[in-house]
């Protein structure tokens, strides 16, 4: 007979699960368990954050800028929003 995985447990899982696709498809490093509810991490230059409730990421650089910036830092932005895109996109396909 099959063990049926408490909400607890499957909780845990797929925690351990997204950490892994981040670490290995991303190369994100520096995990800290905030305690507040969240992870964050780094991926390269970028910091991230991972809600545990829903498991969506956050790239902290993704922010909005208005204007007067030096475009280095929109370029920034623009990355960051096209990470924070992929990850989610891929997170979501893993937990379907």
């Amino acid at each position: 007979m099959k063990k049926v995985m408490t909400k607890t447990e499957l909780k845990k899982q797929q925690t351990k699960t997204v950490i892994e696709l981040l670490q290995n498809k991303f190369g994100a490093t520096n995990f800290d368990d905030e305690g507040h509810g969240y992870f964050t991490f780094n991926v390269g230059e970028f910091t991230g954050h991972l809600e545990r409730r829903d498991f969506r990421v956050m790239i902290c650089e993704a922010g909005k800028l208005g204007p007067g910036f030096p475009q280095q830092e929109y370029d920034i932005r623009d990355a960051a929003e096209v990470l924070e895109g992929q990850i989610n996109k891929e997170i979501n396909l893993l937990l379907g």
